[in-house]
């Protein structure tokens, strides 16, 4: 993932994905690695409704990806 990249929120668990529906797409603003290998790096996007917000990176995927 890179910074101005393209990307759409996606997960499996259906309480997760409530409220991502009409936000996508969105643009990586910020990339915040992990600390050490243990833990998740994550990002600050600027969804398509002009919300921003931080995302742990696994829920992240590029847009191009046909997931939703």
């Amino acid at each position: 993932m890179k910074i101005g990249e393209l990307v759409n929120f996606f997960t499996s668990f259906e309480p997760f994905k409530r409220g991502y529906e009409k936000r996508n797409p969105g643009v990586v603003l910020s990339i915040k690695e992990p600390v050490d290998i243990r833990a998740q790096g994550s990002a600050t996007v600027l969804w398509a409704d002009g919300s921003v917000t931080s995302e742990h990176s696994t829920y992240l995927v590029e847009a191009r990806d046909e997931h939703m």
